[in-house]
């Protein structure tokens, strides 16, 4: 019984740890730090929003699809180098993460069981004169032991 009760102290610690938002720790692969084991099969989310934008534009995506707890999106040049900033447009679900520069990551605020998210709209801003295809890569939380890494994209050519 004492067993029981550790491990699932255990659990509850290691859930509530990210319900404010994703760890440094996953800024560089977009990995949760929740020891489950990742989906393989094509997740049940996409980002949707122009496939274009210029240079001295911002860019407004959406994360949608089935009921989620959590999300990590980063943009990712050519040379897999995380590049832009997010602007945060929902405050109370989303939130900005210094990765390899200023608000360069955006994760979820506040996860939790009874109140899923089903989709989430942020604002993206392309690096000053950058041109070139961009990757918005996103890992997306159904529960803590589900989750797709990295396997939601969307291409975007900045002008």
């Amino acid at each position: 019984m004492f067993r029981f009760l550790a491990i699932a102290a255990c659990l509850a610690i290691s859930v509530h740890a990210y319900s404010k938002g994703g760890p440094k720790a996953a800024c560089r692969d977009l990995t949760p730090q929740h020891g489950a084991k990742l989906q393989t099969e094509k997740p049940p989310y996409s980002i949707s929003g122009p496939a274009h934008v210029r240079s001295d534009q911002k860019l407004t995506l959406t994360l949608g699809g089935e009921e989620f707890l959590g999300f990590m999106i980063q943009a990712r040049d050519g040379q897999n180098r995380i590049v832009g900033e997010f602007k945060v447009v929902d405050a109370v679900h989303s939130q900005t993460l210094d990765c390899a520069g200023k608000q360069d990551t955006l994760t979820h605020l506040k996860a939790t069981k009874g109140s899923p998210l089903t989709g989430i709209t942020f604002d993206w801003i392309p690096p000053a004169g950058y041109k070139g295809n961009v990757k918005f890569m996103a890992t997306v939380v159904q529960t803590s032991f589900v989750y797709w890494v990295g396997r939601v994209t969307k291409d975007v050519d900045v002008e």
